[in-house]
């Protein structure tokens, strides 16, 4: 099965939001497929350090998207939701992160650096190496 699908630029503006809240995704993108198929797309944080980007995977999301069948680009949107899980709890930490969202199996990926500021972690309680390392 051959599966053609083309995510949209994101052009989205930084947004603060706190640990616990849930995030929605949608996004467009146009597609060609020969059967009808269900595809998983995926959504979530990432921060880059000196050794490349990290997704924050405690937090991705993720949801089944339908596609019908279509010989020629068909537009299709779909909304993923993730939650920021807080740092106490293996999640993420304070601070601003970029927005990765792909679909499995194809290379359809779009990101965008520093669009998600994190705030309400409690301050202090961590440990000396967390500390250190910079975002």
């Amino acid at each position: 099965m051959a599966l053609d699908i083309v995510l949209a630029p994101l052009a989205l503006e930084p947004k603060t939001f706190n640990v616990g809240d849930k995030v929605r995704v949608t996004v467009s993108f146009k597609y060609v497929v020969g059967v009808n198929t269900t595809v998983k797309l995926f959504a979530g944080p990432y921060y880059t350090n000196i050794f490349g980007k990290h997704m924050v995977d405690p937090c991705v999301g993720q949801a089944d998207v339908s596609l019908t069948a279509a010989s020629t680009p068909t537009s299709q949107s779909a909304s993923v939701d993730f939650i920021l899980i807080p740092k106490a709890n293996g999640g993420i930490e304070n601070g601003t992160y970029g927005l990765r969202v792909w679909i499995e199996g194809t290379n359809a990926v779009a990101e965008q650096d520093n669009v998600l500021v994190v705030t309400g972690n409690p301050s202090g309680g961590g440990d000396i190496f967390t500390s250190m390392m910079p975002m």
